[in-house]
C-alpha cells in the first residue's frame, strides 16, 4: 500500500482531511472516523491517522472528489465544537498507530503516552553545565558514544574513509566529549585568520545587505511537496531519554540551527552548492560530534566557528544569526522543523554528508514533532537575553581591530592616497611578515595580540583539562 500525500486543516466545528490519490478508483474509496482514529482506502492507497482530538462519522460527515486535483476531501465533525487539534501539521506523528510503538532495533517500545518528559522540561536551566556521562575519561567498553540521543558508537571503524570527510574529529571511537572540545578548540585557535577577520571587519560593501537581510516567516505556510514526502517516509518512533540526555538534544539543536542560520543569512535564504559543508563546518555537533551542557558552550562554540571557517567572517554577522535562531525558536517547533527538513535535503544532495542525517537529522526531524513549544520558547528567550562581546569569543578581536586602525592612521599619516587594500597587505601578525616601516608600539601591539590570544585560548584548554580530569 501507498500513504498519500495528504493535509489538514480545521474550524471550530470540523477537521478538513485532503488526500492525494490520483491513481485511485473513487467507487472503492472506504473512509472510517471514530475518536481520535482516522482511515482511509482506496487501492493503492491507504492512511491511517491517530488524531489530537476526537471526530464522529454523523449527518455532518461528507467526502468529495475533485476530478482536477485528483484529491478526496473529507469533512470529520469534531466531537466537542470549538476544541481546537494542536499539532495538525506534525505529519509524521499523525501516522503514528495506537498501541505499542517501536523505539529502536533492539526491541525496546513505548506501551502508552507519559507526561514525563515534558514534566522533566520544566526545570531546565539552560545556563546551568550539565554532567553528563559521556564528561568522565573512562569510556565505555564498546567506545565512546556520539550521534542524536547518544545511540551511536564504533561507526568509526567500518566507516572510518566517509566519517572523516564529513567530521573533523580524528577518533572518535576512542575519546571522550572533553578531549573532543580540547581538540576542536586547539583547531579554532590555528584555523583563525586574523587579515581574513580583519578584512572582513574594514571591507563591509558585502557583508552590510547581509546583515540588513530580513529572512520571511513561513508561519502559516502548507507544507511543500518535497517537505509532505520526507515526512511521509520518516519512521516514527519514541526517544528515551533522561534528563541531561534531554537537555543536551535540545542544545545540540540550537548549535544546528545557529549554523543554519548562518547559512540562509548569508545565501540569502538561497541555498548554494556550499550551503552543506557550511552547516556541518559551523555546528560543533555536526562537526566535532560536540555533547554541550550549556546555552553558553553553544552560542561560543558558534560565535567562534563562524569567525574561523565560512567566506564572510564577521562578528555582527554571526549575532544576526543568533538572533534568526530566537526567532525561529520562538515561532514554534513548525518553524523548527522545516529547518531541519531543508538541512535533510541540503545534506541528501552532498555526498557523504548524508550520514549526518543517519547520525542526527533524520532523527532530529522526527523527535522535533514531539517536542515541547514551551521549551523551545525558553531557549529562544535565553538566546534573546544573552549579551554577547568580542571578548567572549577569546580569538583577541579587540586587540587585533585596536592595532589595525593604529597601522592604517600611521599609513594614513605617511600616504594619504594609500588605499584600504594596500593598508591591510602591509598589515601581519606574524613575525616574518613584521615590516620594518611599522613603528615598534604597533609591531609589540600586533604581536602582544596574538600571543596574548594564544595565551587565553591555553588557559581555556587547561580548565577544560581539568574538568577532565
Amino acid at each position: 500500500m501507498i500513504t498519500p500525500r495528504f493535509k489538514l486543516s480545521q474550524d471550530e466545528n470540523c477537521l478538513f482531511v485532503t488526500i492525494h490519490a490520483p491513481f485511485s478508483k473513487v467507487s472503492d474509496a472506504e473512509i472510517y472516523m471514530d475518536g481520535t482514529d482516522f482511515r482511509f482506502h482506496s487501492n493503492p492507497y491507504y492512511i491511517r491517522l491517530n488524531l489530537p482530538g476526537e471526530i464522529i462519522e454523523n449527518d455532518e460527515a461528507k467526502a468529495n472528489f475533485d476530478a482536477e486535483t485528483n484529491e478526496f476531501k473529507i469533512t470529520c465533525p469534531k466531537v466537542i465544537r470549538g476544541t481546537h487539534f494542536q499539532g495538525l501539521d506534525m505529519l509524521t506523528s499523525l501516522l503514528a498507530p495506537k498501541g505499542k510503538r517501536s523505539v529502536d532495533s533492539k526491541g525496546i517500545e513505548v506501551l502508552e503516552e507519559t507526561c514525563s518528559e515534558e514534566d522533566s522540561e520544566s526545570d531546565f536551566d539552560w545556563f546551568l553545565e550539565q554532567k553528563i556521562e559521556e564528561e568522565s575519561s573512562d569510556l565505555p567498553a564498546n567506545g565512546s558514544k556520539y550521534g542524536f540521543g547518544l545511540k551511536h558508537s564504533g561507526l568509526f571503524a567500518t566507516l572510518a574513509e566517509e566519517l572523516h570527510q564529513v567530521v573533523d574529529v580524528k577518533n572518535p571511537d576512542n575519546q571522550s566529549a572533553s578531549e573532543r572540545r580540547i581538540e576542536r578548540l586547539e583547531q579554532e585557535k590555528k584555523e583563525f585568520n586574523p587579515e581574513h577577520y580583519l578584512a572582513d571587519f574594514f571591507q563591509t560593501d558585502m557583508i552590510d545587505p547581509l546583515i540588513e537581510y530580513v529572512p520571511s516567516s513561513r508561519i502559516g505556510e502548507e507544507w511543500t511537496e518535497a517537505e509532505t514526502i520526507l515526512l511521509k517516509t520518516l519512521t516514527n518512533k519514541e526517544y528515551l531519554l533522561d534528563h541531561d540526555q534531554l537537555q543536551s538534544t535540545y542544545l545540540g539543536l540550537v548549535d544546528i540551527l545557529l549554523a543554519y542560520c548562518y547559512d540562509m543569512r548569508t545565501t540569502m535564504s538561497d541555498p548554494n552548492v556550499e550551503s552543506a559543508w557550511t552547516i556541518a563546518k559551523i555546528s560543533g555537533t555536526l562537526s566535532w560530534l560536540e555533547i554541550f551542557t550549556s546555552i553558553r558552550q553553544v552560542v561560543d562554540c558558534f560565535l567562534r566557528r563562524s569567525l574561523c571557517f565560512p567566506l564572510f567572517r564577521n562578528f555582527k554577522l554571526s549575532i544576526k544569526a543568533i538572533e534568526d535562531a530566537s526567532n525561529i525558536l520562538k515561532e514554534g517547533r513548525t518553524s523548527v522543523l522545516r529547518c531541519f527538513l531543508q538541512i535533510h535535503q541540503l545534506f541528501n544532495k552532498s555526498d557523504p554528508r548524508y550520514l549526518l542525517n543517519q547520525l542526527y537529522i533524520r532523527d532530529y526531524c522526527i523527535w522535533i514533532q514531539k517536542s515541547n513549544d514551551e521549551t523551545l520558547a525558553s531557549l529562544s528567550q535565553s538566546l534573546k537575553s544573552m549579551e554577547f562581546t568580542k571578548e567572549d569569543v577569546t580569538l583577541n578581536l579587540v586587540d587585533l581591530e585596536r592595532a589595525a586602525v593604529n597601522l592604517m592612521c600611521y599609513s594614513d599619516d605617511s600616504s594619504e592616497e594609500s588605499d584600504l587594500e594596500e593598508q591591510m597587505a602591509h598589515l601581519s601578525l606574524k613575525k616574518k611578515s613584521a615590516s620594518s616601516a611599522m613603528p615598534i608600539d604597533l609591531q609589540v601591539a600586533a604581536e602582544a595580540a596574538r600571543m596574548s590570544s594564544e595565551s587565553d585560548l591555553d588557559s581555556d584548554d587547561d580548565s577544560s583539562s581539568e574538568e577532565s580530569d
